[in-house]
C-alpha cells in the first residue's frame, strides 16, 4: 500500500454487513496520512452491554451512538468498538467492531494503536482506560459515564484520578455526585446529551393530543412506571378520554420483568404496551402526544427521553431526581415535581390536563428551547475541543 495512505479498518468477520463507499475497498477505508496527523482518530469503546447499531437501545447505547454520529459528521475518524447485537462494518460515516460475548477490549486497543494517534472514549466502563495504558499512540484517555455512582465504571473512584485524563458527566447533579464519592474533580467536565432532530422533530401544538401521555424507558422499577400507573388510574375516572403509550421493556437493561403487561392492559381502558420501537416509532407517539411523563424514582444522570420529547413539542413531566431537573425548564418547557410521589404526580398531571392553553404554550417552547440547548454537533464540538490541543503558533 502507499505510504502516504493510513487503512483506518479491517472488518473481523466476513460476515458483516457491507457499508463502505464504492470508491473504497470493501474491507478497508482510507484517509491522507497528512489529514490523519493533525485529526486523531475517536475509538468509544462501549460498555459491556450489548449494543445495536441500527435497532432499539437504551439510552447509554444511543448517547454513544449519537455521540460517535456526531464526531463523524464533523469530519472525524471514528470507530465503535461494543458487543454488538447484529454485524455491522459502518453506518453514517461511523466504524464498528465487534467486541462479541467475550468483550475482547484488547482487539479494538491494538487496532486503533496501528492506526496512529488516537482518543479513547470509554463509555460507561474503565477497563479500557486501564488497557490502553501500554498503548503508545493513545494520546487522551477520556471516561464518559451515563451512571449513577463513579462506582459503576468497576474501579474505585480514587483511582480514576491515575487512569483517565478526563470524566465527562452528562449533568453537573452527576458531577457532583460521583465527586461526593470521590472522584477527581479537577479531571471532571460536563457535557448534555443532545438530540437527534433528523428524527425527533417539533410539530405545532394543534397536532398534539392533550389526552395522550407518553412514557418511554426501560420497564425496570428504577424508572417508576407503576407510579405512572397508578396515577393514571386515578386521573382516568376524571379524564376518561386520558390514553397512556408505553415503549420500552426490561430486556433494554437485562432486566426481568416486574410489571404483569397483559394484565395491565386489559385491566385498564387505554393503555397501551409498544415493547420495544424504533426511534422513529417513538418519535412519531411523541409528536402526538400532549405530555411526557419521566417519573425516574432514581438518580437519573441526564436522560435522552425529557429532552426528545421536547424537541418534538411535547412537554415534560419529572420528578426532582437526578440531572432531570437541568433539562426541564420548570413550568415553561414542563413541570418539575419536588415530591417523588404518586400522589404529586398525579395532582400535577391533573393540572396540565385541565389547561389546555397551558399544555400549547408549553408545546411552543419546548419545541424552541430544546433547538437551542441540545445539539449533538455542540456535544461533539466541545469533546473535541478538550482532547485535542489547539495548533501550536506560527
Amino acid at each position: 500500500m502507499c505510504p502516504d495512505l493510513i487503512t483506518l479498518a479491517a472488518p473481523r468477520s466476513s460476515k458483516s454487513r457491507k457499508l463502505w463507499p464504492k470508491s473504497s475497498h470493501p474491507n478497508t477505508l482510507t484517509m491522507n496520512a497528512s489529514t490523519a496527523q493533525h485529526s486523531p482518530l475517536y475509538l468509544l469503546v462501549h460498555s459491556d452491554h450489548p449494543l445495536d447499531p441500527l435497532g432499539p437501545n437504551s439510552g447509554a447505547e444511543m448517547a454513544t451512538l449519537n455521540q460517535a454520529r456526531a464526531l463523524a459528521q464533523s469530519g472525524k475518524k471514528v470507530c465503535v468498538a461494543a458487543r454488538l447485537k447484529q454485524p455491522i462494518q459502518a453506518d453514517r460515516g461511523v466504524h464498528f467492531i465487534d467486541l462479541g460475548a467475550t468483550y475482547e477490549i484488547e482487539r479494538a486497543i491494538d487496532w486503533a494503536d496501528a492506526q496512529g494517534p488516537y482518543v479513547l472514549l470509554a463509555a460507561g466502563k474503565a477497563f479500557a482506560l486501564l488497557l490502553s495504558r501500554r498503548s503508545a499512540q493513545c494520546i487522551k484517555r477520556v471516561l464518559i459515564t451515563h451512571d449513577r455512582s463513579a462506582g459503576d465504571c468497576g474501579l474505585r473512584p480514587e483511582l480514576l484520578e491515575h487512569v483517565c485524563d478526563h470524566i465527562l458527566c452528562v449533568s453537573h447533579a452527576q458531577r457532583e455526585k460521583l465527586a461526593a464519592e470521590g472522584a477527581p474533580l479537577h479531571r471532571m467536565h460536563v457535557i448534555h446529551n443532545g438530540v437527534d432532530f433528523g428524527i425527533f422533530e417539533a410539530r405545532p401544538p394543534e397536532r398534539h393530543n392533550p389526552r395522550k401521555l407518553v412514557f418511554s424507558g426501560a420497564l425496570v422499577p428504577d424508572k417508576g412506571l407503576h407510579l405512572l400507573l397508578g396515577a393514571f388510574v386515578e386521573l382516568k375516572q376524571k379524564f376518561p378520554e386520558l390514553q397512556l403509550d408505553i415503549f420500552g421493556s426490561s430486556s433494554l437493561w437485562s432486566r426481568e420483568e416486574y410489571l404483569n403487561v397483559e394484565q395491565i392492559q386489559r385491566a385498564v381502558p387505554g393503555i397501551t404496551f409498544h415493547g420495544k420501537a424504533s426511534q422513529q416509532q417513538i418519535a412519531g407517539t411523541l409528536g402526538e402526544a400532549g405530555i411526557c411523563v419521566v417519573p425516574s424514582i432514581w438518580f437519573d444522570p441526564y436522560p435522552l427521553t425529557s429532552l426528545e420529547a421536547q424537541a418534538c413539542g411535547t412537554p415534560v413531566v419529572a420528578f426532582r431526581v437526578g440531572g432531570l431537573p437541568e433539562g426541564i425548564a420548570h413550568n415553561s418547557t414542563g413541570c418539575v415535581v419536588d415530591e417523588v410521589s404518586q400522589e404529586a404526580l398525579t395532582a400535577t398531571l391533573e393540572g396540565l390536563l385541565s389547561d389546555q392553553q397551558r399544555l400549547a404554550l408549553m408545546s411552543e417552547a419546548a419545541a424552541s428551547w430544546s433547538k437551542q440547548r441540545f445539539q449533538w454537533r455542540d456535544v461533539a464540538h466541545k469533546i473535541t475541543a478538550l482532547c485535542e490541543p489547539p495548533e501550536p503558533l506560527r
